[in-house]
């Protein structure tokens, strides 16, 4: 039975591709992103703000005091606050015109982990890609033609993610200190569930919370790998879900265009207890 959960329209701005909904501590802001127009935005006392990068953007993560990590297109790129210069970390290279960067975000330890998504399916798939704490990058042996819904457990123990075309979410044991993973694992099979993985947060408990496209719901699942919870959601193509506001236990769920409606931000209050997000720690 679908858990009683209310939603209501976030933001009164519409967007063809909304993902990324996170929550920054450091100034109590609402932030995500517009993926194919490139936009980057935030709210904070009911103000929104964008940059635009002219590329696709697929994630964001928050480094330092005022600074953040952004995932485009091209590659990963740090700016130092909101509205610098962006300076160039890793290029993405890439033979297939479609290949972008997609969903990621900060591991325990500071490392900061992107998947990227091969839109054309034709040649190489995405993947999953390390940025470690000296700058170097690492490509990981993690693939799908969308790479997804990249989350870890409270402890750090365990790396998730989704591949939204075979509509399976993986697990692999991970080392917040090192960085190392583990083998591939099967957490949870949802092609019996209407609609697609897309985006994902962990709870305080560890439960996975991912956004299903072309579903209108959020599915949460346990630690062990069991569904527990099917969400209705109030759009057709849910993206992705995150935890914040000052007590972090309000859930954001951004969406995509769909066949009658535009894109869009909804929030539900005091749903669960999330987890704080993690630091980027990377050399810039």
């Amino acid at each position: 039975m679908a858990q009683p959960i209310q939603f209501e329209k976030f933001v009164d701005l519409d967007f063809d591709l909304a993902e990324c909904p996170r929550w920054d501590w450091r100034n109590e802001s609402w932030m995500w992103v517009n993926i194919c127009d490139g936009e980057l935005w935030r709210q904070k006392d009911g103000v929104n703000e964008k940059l635009e990068f002219g590329e696709p953007i697929g994630c964001f993560a928050m480094h330092g005091e005022q600074g953040f990590i952004v995932a485009l297109k091209s590659g990963m790129y740090h700016i130092s606050a909101w509205g610098a210069e962006k300076t160039s970390l890793a290029p993405l290279v890439s033979e297939f015109p479609r290949m972008r960067y997609n969903d990621g975000r900060t591991a325990p330890g500071g490392r900061f982990i992107a998947g990227t998504r091969n839109g054309a399916k034709v040649g190489d798939q995405g993947q999953f890609h390390q940025l470690h704490l000296d700058g170097t990058i690492e490509a990981l042996p993690m693939f799908a033609w969308t790479c997804n819904g990249l989350a870890f457990s409270p402890d750090g123990q365990w790396l998730y993610w989704a591949d939204t075309g075979s509509s399976k979410v993986y697990k692999h044991s991970y080392n917040p200190e090192t960085g190392q993973y583990g083998e591939q694992l099967v957490h949870c099979d949802l092609t019996e569930h209407n609609g697609r993985p897309d985006g994902a947060s962990v709870d305080a408990e560890g439960n996975y919370w991912v956004a299903m496209y072309a579903g209108q719901s959020v599915v949460k699942i346990s630690p062990e790998g069991e569904v527990v919870d099917v969400i209705a959601v109030p759009s057709e193509n849910p993206t992705m879900v995150g935890f914040g506001g000052e007590a972090l236990t309000d859930l954001i769920v951004t969406s995509a265009e769909g066949s009658n409606e535009k894109g869009k931000l909804l929030i539900a209050k005091n749903v669960a207890q999330g987890v704080k997000e993690t630091l980027a720690a990377v050399t810039v």
